[in-house]
């Protein structure tokens, strides 16, 4: 009896229906959510230097687990899309309201009574802090109530997009959001680490979603997809581009990403701290605030907005003093602690046309009588002179006149005066925290502690900081992480002497305290450059016109003497104007401490005594063809440059020799198995083999098809690449090995099994006639030799260095 025996064919995949098709992808939305909760921690790396490193971590991993999390169940309930972005909008409302009005809520989750007027308070404490700090701003509850709501949001944008709407690609917008405003505010941009950062994770957002789609398309089985290799490739590509290109395009690093130039998009504003934008104008180049003035005075003008005379906390800021202020600026009277008798003192006019930069804080010369033609309500301060809008205005357009008094100040004058009584002046003026750096005090007493006259003692400080040993550098204070105002910065930059006149003003106003003086610092502009213009002014004077802009932003000291009032000093190197009086002889005028020793601790200055009295606002020590410290690490980078391009340029070939060594280790530990145990496909290593020799194939220049069944990709590869007898074998073995591994069932096709015993009911039973075929990775090699050796020089380099198959992987599945 015969009888013919053949395999079923396999029945053709079904359409799985919407429901199904749910169920199949609940378990791997999982991951996909994770995935996306990463990105958004990944983006946030670039809030540091915003905020306090890492302060913003824990606020946002209260704000943002809880969110994803309820979105996450409720896909697993399988609510509809919209359903599940509305539950994540009400788990970040809970989370917010745990967090910032746990006092106001309901339940702790639900905002109560009091809630609205928390949060108007909580919002203007955020606007504040971003209008009167310098980045990065301190922790408060407002600033982190802003961050962890906008990342929440931006987090459900996310997951909804990769998940519910499945679209992961179209999320790296939102990721982008979270990293412009530090792009904007950070002097070095969004910063390498989070970038690259970034954009790892957001390319395993990719993959993870990839990976999801083909469990859904596979119904949860095993699948295989090429969508890593090409993230990988993309990945390294972009980053290739982004870290490489700029060091060697002029220009290239002054983008938003990853190195910005702390963009001033909300226009000249300084807000309520005028200080906190002095770096970021002094790294502009171009300069930006054009404003014009005219002035009968007969020597340079410092136009003054405010003073900073609070040298405690970790910011040092305007003291506006509102409930102190006088209204009216059309006259104002004397200022605090300046006596009546203090020297004549001669009248200046000066027109002042702001044009677009706007601050509430006037900008005017010291000391000033009285303002006219100013628009607004106005009120000024009588500790120091400094006039703020009280109605909410600013100085944008206006065009005004101040009368102010100029003293006629000579060395032999101050030198004459001794120490102030401690009653003169507020105590402000004379403060010095707790927590003063022991080099403030140790460097002052080194410096000035040989001297009795405060005039001798301001000059020793003056000239130390002026002398050879400090350099003038805008961006050396942001390399090092001292940017700003403090204790600590001030001792930071005693330490690397090296910064811009913010540093200078404040160290020397700190150390004037430290030796006895009183002090403060003065923030406004350098008198600029003329114009050649003139105007006619009150009283029929001539005003010569001059102009400055933000390059011209500048910080000074000045310092009290009793009987005289507050004098200005200039302590920073190649800026600005240094007064007669100021400029150091050889000799201090007032009697030392210890008269044995003559040398003068402020260092060596020149005879002439006028080395900066031409100096203006530009940034001679910073111009683009001045060599700086930076200089000498160009080789070294070029170095470094190179290593980064080989290593990019060997990654193809290291990610393919990654994934053969993977499918050969896997064929190896099966062969012996698969013999044993008769069947070719223990642990899928027939399927790596063939995956590898088809794309080995596809390497050097024979793809495998979309059409090709495997004999008819064997026997296509066999001709075209002519391969002779041995290697023909082995992809035979290796594609019959795939085929049984893929296609059959529990046994073997008719044509390699033979019959044997019947059953009880007579029917044949099959018994296997011989041992399936193993996958052997010998017959891999062979086969890759023999495309090798008949192959061209270039294309064999081709296949090593840039192979296809990282794009056009093996995917499987039955032809």
């Amino acid at each position: 009896m015969t009888s013919t025996l053949s395999r079923p064919a396999p029945a053709p995949p079904q359409e799985r229906s919407p429901a199904s098709r749910s169920a199949v992808a609940a378990p791997w939305h999982w991951a996909v959510t994770g995935a996306a909760l990463l990105a958004v921690l990944a983006a946030a790396t670039s809030l540091n230097g915003v905020v306090e490193p890492w302060a913003w971590l824990l606020p946002t991993l209260r704000t943002l687990v809880p969110v994803v999390l309820a979105m996450a169940v409720s896909r697993t309930l399988r609510l509809n899309s919209l359903i599940t972005a509305l539950v994540g909008v009400l788990a970040l409302v809970g989370s917010l309201t745990a967090q910032f009005f746990p006092r106001q809520s309901i339940l702790g989750l639900v905002p109560g009574p009091g809630s609205s007027l928390e949060l108007q308070r909580l919002l203007g404490q955020a606007e504040e802090t971003v209008v009167s700090q310098v980045a990065p701003v301190l922790p408060s509850a407002g600033i982190f109530l802003v961050i962890c709501a906008a990342l929440g949001l931006v987090a459900i944008v996310v997951d909804t997009f990769s998940t519910s709407m499945r679209m992961p690609a179209a999320s790296g917008f939102a990721l982008v959001l979270v990293m412009v405003s530090p792009a904007i505010v950070k002097p070095d941009g969004v910063g390498m680490f989070a970038f690259v950062v970034t954009v790892l994770a957001f390319l395993l957002l990719l993959a993870v979603a990839q990976w999801r789609e083909n469990r859904i398309a596979s119904g949860g089985a095993r699948a295989s997809s090429g969508f890593a290799g090409r993230s990988v490739i993309i990945g390294a590509a972009a980053l290739a581009v982004t870290v490489i290109l700029p060091l060697f395009v002029p220009g290239f690093n002054s983008g938003a990403f990853p190195q910005g130039a702390r963009l001033n998009v909300w226009g000249n504003a300084t807000g309520l701290n005028p200080a906190v934008t002095l770096g970021n104008d002094l790294r502009n180049p171009t300069g930006f605030g054009r404003i014009t003035y005219a002035t009968n005075s007969s020597t340079p003008v410092y136009l003054r907005a405010v003073t900073l005379e609070d040298f405690g906390g970790r910011r040092w800021e305007p003291n506006q003093r509102i409930n102190d202020r006088e209204t009216g600026v059309a006259e104002l009277g004397a200022e605090l602690g300046v006596p009546a008798d203090a020297p004549a003192r001669t009248t200046v006019f000066t027109e002042i046309t702001t044009q677009s930069y706007a601050s509430p804080w006037l900008l005017s010369p010291y000391a000033p009588v009285g303002v006219t033609n100013l628009r607004g309500t106005w009120a000024w301060d009588p500790s120091n002179l400094s006039v703020l809008a009280t109605d909410g205005g600013s100085t944008a357009r206006q065009e005004y006149v101040v009368e102010s008094r100029s003293a006629s100040l000579t060395r032999e004058g101050l030198g004459a005066i001794g120490p102030s009584d401690p009653d003169a002046v507020p105590e402000i003026f004379t403060e010095l925290p707790n927590d003063t750096p022991e080099i403030v005090r140790t460097r002052t007493e080194e410096i000035a502690g040989a001297f009795v006259n405060p005039y001798d003692k301001a000059l020793a400080i003056q000239n130390y900081l002026r002398g050879p040993e400090f350099t003038y550098s805008v961006e050396a204070p942001v390399d090092g992480g001292y940017d700003g105002s403090s204790m600590d910065v001030m001792a930071r930059f005693l330490e690397s002497k090296s910064g811009y006149c913010v540093h200078y003003a404040g160290t020397m106003a700190v150390m004037a305290r430290a030796a006895g003086i009183p002090s403060r610092v003065a923030v406004g502009y350098t008198p600029g450059s003329p114009t050649g213009g003139t105007e006619a002014g009150p009283e029929d004077t001539e005003l010569n016109e001059f102009v400055v802009d933000s390059r011209n932003a500048h910080a000074w000291p000045e310092l009290y003497f009793e009987g005289v009032g507050w004098v200005q000093f200039e302590p920073t190197p190649s800026r600005g104007v240094v007064p007669g009086y100021a400029q150091q002889a050889f000799s201090p005028v007032g009697p030392r401490a210890d008269d044995s020793d003559a040398l003068n601790p402020g260092g060596i200055r020149d005879p002439s005594g006028d080395t900066d009295a031409s100096a203006e606002a530009t940034d001679e020590a910073e111009s683009p063809g001045a060599l700086g410290p930076r200089d000498g690490a160009r080789p070294l980078t070029g170095l470094l440059a190179l290593g980064g391009i080989a290593v990019l340029g060997l990654l193809p070939l290291l990610l393919r020799g990654s994934r053969t060594r993977s499918r050969r280790r896997a064929v190896q530990l099966t062969e012996g198995a698969a013999g044993r145990e008769g069947a070719a496909g223990i642990g899928g290593a027939a399927t790596a083999a063939w995956a590898e020799t088809t794309e080995i194939a596809g390497d050097y220049g024979y793809p495998l098809e979309p059409t090709d069944t495997p004999r008819i990709f064997a026997g296509r590869l066999a001709a075209s690449a002519e391969l002779t007898a041995e290697p023909v074998r082995s992809l035979a073995r290796l594609r019959t090995a795939y085929e049984y591994e893929e296609y059959a069932e529990q046994g073997l096709p008719a044509a390699d099994a033979a019959p044997g015993r019947a059953d009880q009911g007579g029917r044949p039973v099959i018994v296997s006639a011989r041992p399936a075929v193993a996958a052997r990775w010998q017959d891999v090699d062979a086969v890759t030799r023999a495309l090798r050796s008949s192959s061209s020089r270039a294309t064999r380099l081709r296949a090593r260095l840039f192979p296809q198959s990282l794009l056009n992987r093996f995917t499987g599945g039955r032809h």
